[in-house]
């Protein structure tokens, strides 16, 4: 299974490689952190990774690569009650700024996403996983100092389910949700 999803996610960052033709301007070599929250299902407390590319993509655009670990949390109502299940969710994608020249303002990305949540409860047990490829988000990134910056984000996410363990059934999950988030981050250079 960890084979799996370690081709995964480096199939994922080959299929966002840049076009190397055409070079971004000269940019400061940030990387930014942020810590946020998607509600969605699961919802998530989120710890992102961006990094700038030095390439401009196809279209003469500025992007980044996104990394993302996350505690993720799900809510299934079956078997008379209410049912908390947490675990993790990694992401790894890709990010493009829809205005020339720009490191922020609207933005569009896509990632693939595996997710993996634990249910332990007294009536109800097992897990549910999935793995995304299909995860496209529109955001707008604040720049409020050379440090600091909010990101908002919407979009959706369609998921490929493995069939549930044990009192898990796949049938009170969707697999197509939307998604609404919000990071605050913090660039900081590389020496």
């Amino acid at each position: 299974m960890k084979k799996i999803v370690v081709l995964a996610l480096l199939i994922s960052s080959f299929s966002f490689a840049q076009d190397k033709i055409k070079l971004a301007r000269k940019i400061d070599q940030r990387r930014t952190m942020s810590l946020g929250f998607s509600a969605s299902e699961p919802s998530a407390f989120e710890l992102t990774a961006e990094k700038k590319n030095l390439f401009k993509n196809f279209f003469g655009y500025n992007s980044s690569n996104i990394l993302k670990l996350g505690y993720g949390r799900a809510v299934s109502g079956l078997h008379g009650g209410k049912h908390i299940g947490t675990g993790i969710l990694l992401s790894s994608g890709s990010r493009t700024f829809l205005k020339k020249e720009s490191w922020k303002e609207f933005y569009y990305q896509n990632s693939l996403e595996f997710g993996y949540i634990r249910f332990k409860d007294e009536n109800y047990t097992g897990t549910y996983k999935y793995i995304s490829f299909f995860n496209p988000e529109l955001g707008y990134k604040w720049q409020v100092s050379k440090e600091l910056s909010i990101d908002s984000s919407m979009g959706c996410l369609w998921k490929i389910e493995w069939r549930g363990t044990e009192d898990v059934d796949n049938n009170s999950f969707s697999s197509l949700v939307p998604r609404v988030g919000i990071k605050v981050g913090y660039s900081f250079k590389i020496k």
